[in-house]
């Protein structure tokens, strides 16, 4: 189940929390590329609770590359004794004129027009829906406001996929959850951002 969440966190450190972060008028918040920036050298850090009664997990996500229109985002797995920083393989995302798309599967993380209602093919073979388009949060991070909320259902495997995107920041909370055949059980993850860098320089 951790894995399954890495994957869709790739959908990806700061002392303290933040103060809340408003788009700018200036900025078009239901913009594929502001309700998900990703901008050379953007971290995320997610506090990913996988239930069970354990303390949760960190999920630390990077944009470790940008090229043109493509975006490379990879889980950092640590630093070595040698403080060279290890990261597992790289998601490959391409910035398009109507969303983000994940290139390998050909399906939109979020295509644009932003609006309640609106639908898409997402990864793993499920459709997202827009479900709310005016969220407000409050994680470990910060307090978030004017957010939206998307739902991915659909898939074979019964797994539900829940995203709120805030403006200029990405996804702070996604939500994974399935019932189990067996034993009729619902197996739920839940990430929640603990900080977002949004790269460039200090």
């Amino acid at each position: 189940m951790k894995r399954a969440l890495l994957v869709l966190l790739l959908l990806v450190p700061a002392c303290g929390p933040a103060t809340p972060h408003v788009a700018g008028p200036e900025v078009d918040r239901l913009a594929p590329t502001t309700l998900y920036p990703i901008p050379e050298g953007a971290q995320w850090v997610y506090d990913v609770d996988t239930g069970g009664g354990e303390p949760p997990t960190l999920g630390i996500f990077e944009v470790i590359e940008v090229a043109g229109d493509e975006r490379h985002i990879a889980n950092n797995r640590g630093m070595d004794a040698q403080g060279n920083v290890h990261h597992g393989d790289a998601v490959e995302y391409r910035v398009e004129p109507d969303g983000i798309r994940h290139v390998s599967s050909g399906r939109w993380v979020l295509r644009g027009p932003i609006e309640d209602g609106a639908q898409w093919e997402a990864m793993g073979g499920r459709t997202a829906r827009v479900t709310n388009l005016d969220v407000a949060v409050d994680v470990f991070a910060g307090s978030y406001e004017h957010c939206v909320e998307v739902e991915e259902t659909g898939a074979e495997d019964g797994r539900t996929v829940r995203t709120i995107y805030c403006p200029e920041v990405g996804p702070v909370v996604i939500e994974s959850s399935m019932e189990t055949v067996l034993t009729m059980r619902t197996v739920a993850t839940r990430a929640r951002l603990r900080s977002y860098d949004p790269g460039g320089e200090p």
